[in-house]
């Protein structure tokens, strides 16, 4: 074929004196080059300066780039070669449809030939140069729209879904050899905007650089970009480049089962950088392998713009993270092997859990196996509204087990946990298994009341943890919780949490009071003073959401109390609104002039179940007006005042408001 053209251009050459007003079309058939074919190529010689060309087909690396090719020129015949100048051309592209330009070149043979073509309307200049076995390319698009140049793409197999809005500026060179390929794609866009059909994908006023380079010698691609502005989301990430400009390198081979990332280095503005190595496997682009290193010198914005979004709808959805960090990360098989970081100032905030740290430095290492220790400090933290002090701990964890090296002692509240044992085996499973052993040295009620925002009273809470079992997210303690309160005893047992980290948390418990000196308790909380002594159980206690929803509950006065037992008019009234009896009849009258009474017992009980509270009292009261009641209090010597409640069943949230209006308020409210 190459040989019958170079004749036609010659026999051509040869004629043109003789016949200069005759038309003489030679059909050349296909020419082809090592990686493009033409097909039903003809010449016609218009006059001894003029040459038109017609191709049917072209095909570039197997595919048609262009159909209906058809070029005329002002021709001159050179010793080796016949030259085009001055000429047109128009084809029709895939996905352009019919475009119009300008060409010149040369023609020797099919080895060696030149041309260059230009499309105003495209921005388009296109050069290719055929010099022995090598195809020199090089095209640039200046100002395209990027929806036009998607449509080129999916013409020629490359479909990327979704509507493209905003220009590009395109340039590709490339060599392609009988071997070898090598070539270079360089993409710049001011304000491009995308949005892909499934709204995984999206980008908004994006100024970005890319630039890729191709070489099949080695199959190795080089890939350099820039975001300088403008968003994009990526599910789940949103990268802001107006906030944060980010560079990327990546130099990356190809081979027929894997990609084998051979350095990847990412900077996100003066924030922190990360670079990586890695083995990705083709077969549904598994991660297979990889080792990353990363030196975060600005927490902040890149624990918001890369770590946050894959925690939603987990417990650490909403955590925020400041200071700085560095470290290295393994994995294989798309799981984390090895883990080491290095923390400095860093302040943590899970608000979802109520946990806050401050102030943290120290070393974590972590590896799936051979255990290597870690140590933590911290300034300062908080568990809700619950400050903690300083603190250190340090401990070893492997795999899914974890273990301190030696006790840990958290102070808060003018106390401690100090806990002097710990292992945990088969952590983040259902079947986590606990060894735990700690002491709750003495804490400051008062201070907890402050910082809960409640009534201040005083009193220790302290008491041995001997044990935690965890056993389908079920956590139990051994041993019991004992606080020291209005000068009596309080006391858990049975303490159970249940998904105490998930989007549920349930509780349960059994508490005993005993001795509660009730002068101090009423006088905390303004119900009126009542003196003597209280004691309480609450069985089967059932919190959600730490909620009370269930609970059998008990209070009366201490047996074998021989204290002064009095109480005052407002307690009176507080005590009988919430037994549903009448209040303010002590305020008139001669019982008036009586600041308090003297009583033989009080008591009360009420049994929650499904938001109801079936109450109850002492003793039964003996019927009125048909209406059988029970004792709150019995009353002692004269004048001698009882309190007797009919109410059976009430709302829990309703009596919940009555007490709460009854203390704020400094009197009762009916309801």
């Amino acid at each position: 074929m190459q040989k019958l053209a170079v004749l036609s251009l010659a026999g051509l050459g040869a004629i043109a004196p003789r016949a200069p007003a005759q038309e003489i079309t030679v059909d050349v058939g296909a020419v082809a080059g090592p990686n493009w074919r033409a097909d039903n190529v003809t010449l016609t010689y218009l006059s001894p300066s003029a040459l038109r060309l017609d191709v049917a087909t072209v095909q570039w690396a197997g595919r048609v780039a262009a159909t209906k090719l058809q070029a005329h020129c002002s021709t001159r015949l050179a010793p080796t070669e016949l030259r085009c100048e001055r000429g047109r051309f128009s084809a029709t592209i895939p996905g352009w449809g019919r475009l119009q330009g300008t060409l010149e070149g040369a023609f020797g043979n099919a080895e060696s030939w030149r041309a260059r073509l230009e499309v105003p309307r495209h921005g388009l200049l296109a050069t290719l140069q055929q010099s022995a076995a090598d195809m020199n390319l090089a095209v640039r698009v200046h100002g395209q729209k990027a929806e036009d140049l998607r449509k080129l793409a999916a013409a020629f197999g490359q479909t990327v879904p979704g509507e493209f809005a905003g220009n590009v500026d395109l340039t590709l060179r490339a060599t392609l050899g009988p071997a070898t390929t090598t070539a270079t794609l360089e993409i710049d866009t001011g304000s491009l905007s995308y949005q892909e059909p499934s709204g995984r994908y999206a980008a908004e006023n994006l100024a970005a650089h890319g630039r890729a380079r191709w070489d099949s010698g080695p199959q190795r691609w080089t890939v350099q970009a820039q975001g300088r502005g403008g968003q994009v989301y990526a599910e789940p990430l949103f990268l802001d480049f107006s906030a944060l400009p980010t560079t990327a390198e990546l130099v990356a081979l190809d081979s027929k089962d894997h990609w084998r990332i051979e350095g990847l280095h990412l900077r996100q503005g003066t924030a922190g950088t990360l670079a990586a190595t890695g083995l990705i496997s083709k077969a549904g682009l598994r991660l297979e392998s990889a080792e990353l290193a990363f030196d975060a010198s600005a927490l902040a914005p890149l624990f918001a713009t890369d770590v946050q979004p894959f925690l939603i709808g987990t417990p650490l959805d909403g955590l925020t993270a400041q200071g700085t960090a560095r470290g290295s990360v393994s994995l294989r098989s798309g799981s984390l092997t090895a883990l080491t970081a290095e923390l400095s100032g860093v302040a943590l905030s899970a608000g979802r859990l109520g946990l806050a740290v401050d102030g943290l430095s120290g070393q974590v290492r972590w590896a799936n196996t051979g255990p290597a220790p870690s140590s933590l400090q911290w300034r300062a933290g908080s568990i809700g509204r619950i400050p903690l002090g300083p603190s250190e701990v340090s401990f070893r964890a492997q795999g899914r087990d974890l273990e301190l090296l030696a006790p840990w002692r958290q102070p808060l509240l003018e106390g401690a946990v100090h806990v002097q044992r710990l292992a945990l085996s088969k952590v983040g499973l259902p079947q986590l298994d606990a060894d735990f052993r700690a002491v709750l040295e003495p804490i400051d009620l008062a201070a907890l009341c402050r910082a809960l925002d409640w009534p201040v009273f005083g009193g220790t809470l302290g008491g041995q943890l001997p044990g935690l079992r965890v056993q389908n997210e079920v956590w139990s303690i051994d041993g019991a919780l004992e606080a020291q309160v209005f000068d009596g005893t309080v006391r858990l047992e049975n303490l159970r949490a249940i998904e105490p980290f998930g989007v549920l948390p349930r509780v349960a418990a059994d508490a005993h009071m005993r001795r509660i000196d009730l002068e101090t308790l009423t006088g905390t909380f303004s119900f009126g003073r009542i003196t003597g002594r209280l004691d309480g159980d609450v069985e089967g206690l059932r919190l959600l959401e730490w909620k009370p929803v269930a609970f059998d509950a008990r209070f009366h006065s201490t047996p074998g109390d021989h204290s002064r037992r009095r109480i005052s008019q407002r307690a009176i009234d507080n005590i009988s609104a919430i037994g549903g009896g009448p209040t303010g009849l002590l305020s008139r009258g001669f019982l008036s002039i009586f600041k308090d009474f003297s009583y033989d017992r009080m008591g009360i009980s009420c049994v929650l179940r499904d938001g109801r509270c079936r109450m109850d009292g002492i003793e039964p009261a003996p019927p009125q007006d048909g209406q059988a009641g029970y004792y709150l209090v019995k009353g002692r010597l004269l004048p001698r005042i009882d309190v007797i409640g009919y109410t059976r069943e009430v709302s829990w949230d309703t009596l919940v408001q009555q007490v709460e209006a009854a203390i704020a308020s400094g009197g009762p409210q009916t309801q």
